[in-house]
């Protein structure tokens, strides 16, 4: 037994050096699957290490990868997958009250084994919404996936328009004495039309930093991919994504959308870090140390994410030093404001060195939010 555990003990190591994320908790419900099933099959050994291990549909082709390295390839057609997992209901032991749901920090508790926090709640799909602009990031289904998707590209092109508007409200300064007057000479004195002051405004450079943990999945995403859209109004936007750690991640931003973006940072990043759990004290940490010489009093930062740290310290001190460097923080919270405080979310904690903080739980409040700044 000590042989195939030490085997499974490699996979699992595989599988994190690849971005796959696995939980404490993942790996204690794998080996108690494992001591209620008949190795021997198959089917069932495998969807044993699938279901315990995998929480993101979006790595399955990854997973079975890596599983045929270390194990047999798996039938990859859909329908013979199907069969083959058809095969093992009757062999699976019925859920008992109090076994544990297989939830990590990466997964749906956000607290690293502890009590899952109230946005568990809000992950619950909802009968009532049907408007995937107005739907809870944490209620998204894949068809609604599919379906923001495609219309990124509108909400780009309103939130561009609303910004274009903004900017030439904001253009029109104070009134030029010195031109109305000469011009009002060739009327007699009486000025026939007014002339303004425009301002020249520079363009600042955008730090967009999106946690990009399994929490934060979807939000994190669009978030990316309408700041991306924006980039002609800045000098430059520059984007970084982060778990454990920070890492810039604009090329990548350049050739992938969003549904599959989480994917490839996670792939060809090492955005997880040591723990492989979310923390963002040591998420600021990195970006400043790596990137703080970048920032200048011409910079934004703006930072996507629900602030919950698995009970990792907080460091917010890293976050004042940011805000001291730049002309602008803000921090975009996927999570109602009530929940700001629950369980392990230090949002409270830092917002007291954000410039502006904005909740925005669905799409539409997104860029209501990015459009007002």
């Amino acid at each position: 037994m000590s042989g195939i555990f030490s085997k499974i003990q490699e996979f699992i190591r595989d599988l994190r050096d690849n971005g796959i994320t696995v939980g404490s908790s993942q790996v204690e419900d794998c080996y108690r699957a494992l001591l209620l099933i008949n190795w021997s099959h198959e089917p069932v050994f495998y969807s044993s290490l699938l279901t315990t291990l995998l929480k993101e549909a979006t790595l399955l082709p990854l997973f079975d990868e890596i599983y045929a390295k270390h194990f047999h390839p798996f039938p990859v057609n859909p329908a013979k997958r199907l069969g083959a997992l058809q095969e093992l209901m009757p062999e699976l032991p019925a859920n008992r009250k109090g076994e544990g749901d297989g939830r990590d920090a990466l997964g749906d508790s956000g607290q690293g084994g502890k009590p899952a926090s109230p946005k568990s709640a809000a992950k619950v799909p909802s009968r009532h919404w049907k408007d995937p602009l107005v739907k809870d990031f944490y209620s998204l289904t894949p068809q609604d996936l599919k379906q923001m998707e495609s219309i990124i590209p509108l909400l780009a092109k309103r939130l561009v328009s609303k910004t274009v508007i903004k900017r030439r409200r904001e253009e029109s300064g104070a009134l030029d004495h010195r031109r109305t007057l000469r011009q009002s000479m060739a009327t007699g004195g009486v000025p026939a039309e007014l002339f303004v002051k425009k301002r020249v405004r520079q363009k600042p450079v955008i730090f967009a930093l999106c946690d990009v943990s399994l929490s934060c999945l979807h939000f994190s995403a669009f978030s990316l991919a309408l700041v991306y859209s924006l980039q002609k109004f800045f000098r430059q936007v520059r984007c970084f994504a982060f778990v454990g750690e920070t890492e810039e991640v604009t090329d990548i931003m350049k050739k992938e959308l969003p549904y599959s973006l989480r994917t490839r940072i996670l792939y060809e990043t090492e955005v997880t870090g040591e723990s492989g759990r979310t923390d963002y004290g040591r998420s600021l940490a990195t970006f400043y140390e790596r990137y703080g010489q970048d920032l200048s009093p011409r910079s934004y930062v703006l930072i996507f994410g629900d602030a919950r740290s698995n009970w990792f310290p907080p460091e917010p001190i890293v976050l004042k030093q940011i805000q001291d460097r730049v002309k602008r923080v803000y921090w975009f919270n996927p999570e109602a404001v009530s929940e700001w405080n629950a369980g392990d979310s230090n949002m409270n904690i830092y917002r007291k060195y954000c410039d502006r903080v904005f909740s925005t739980t669905n799409l539409d409040e997104l860029v209501k939010a990015l459009a007002d700044l």
